[in-house]
C-alpha cells in the first residue's frame, strides 16, 4: 500500500495532519455522496487530482477540530462533501486519533506508517476526548527488515 494522504485536525489553535481516519456515517443528511460524474471532473482536476491517486484509497479527505474537548467534522473533499458551513459534531465516533508532530524519523511508504519525532494520541470516546497523550516515536520494524537475504 502507498503512504496515503493524511486528514486534517484543527488542535489547540493549530492546523495539523491526521495520521488516522475516523469514520463518518455516509447516510447523514448532510454529508453527501459525490455522482460519478462529479468524481470523473474532480479527478482531472489539479487541486483534487491527489485525492483520486493511489495515495488517498479512501477518495476523500475529512478536516477535522478538536473544540472544548469536542471532536467536530468540519469539511469534507474529494468523494464526499459536506452540505452547510456548520461543522457536525463526531458523537458517532469512538477510537483513537493519531497527530503526527515533529521531524519525519523514518518515511514509510504505506499507510500511515511513516515516524515521527513525537504523536499525540487522542482517545476518544462518542466524539468526547476522554484522554490525550504525548508519545515520542519509537522504532519500528520495516517490512524489509523480516526479509531473509541469506549470506551477504
Amino acid at each position: 500500500m502507498t503512504a496515503q494522504i493524511h486528514e486534517k485536525i484543527r488542535y489547540q489553535g493549530k492546523r495539523m495532519r491526521l495520521a488516522s481516519t475516523p469514520h463518518f456515517p455516509e447516510d447523514h443528511p448532510r454529508i453527501h455522496l459525490s455522482s460519478e460524474k462529479e468524481v470523473e471532473a474532480m479527478a482531472t482536476d489539479s487541486q483534487t487530482e491527489i485525492i483520486f491517486s493511489t495515495a488517498c484509497w479512501r477518495e476523500y479527505i475529512g478536516s477535522w477540530s478538536i473544540r472544548r474537548g469536542k471532536l467536530y467534522l468540519t469539511k469534507l473533499e474529494g468523494r464526499f462533501r459536506l452540505e452547510g458551513k456548520e461543522a457536525i459534531f463526531a458523537d458517532w465516533f469512538t477510537g483513537t486519533l493519531r497527530i503526527p508532530r515533529g521531524k519525519v524519523l523514518d518515511y514509510i511508504h504505506m499507510g500511515f506508517d511513516t515516524v515521527y519525532e513525537q504523536e499525540i494520541i487522542l482517545t476518544v470516546d462518542q466524539g468526547l476526548v476522554k484522554n490525550t497523550e504525548v508519545v515520542p516515536s519509537t522504532h519500528r520494524i520495516r517490512h524489509s527488515d523480516l526479509i531473509d537475504h541469506g549470506d551477504d
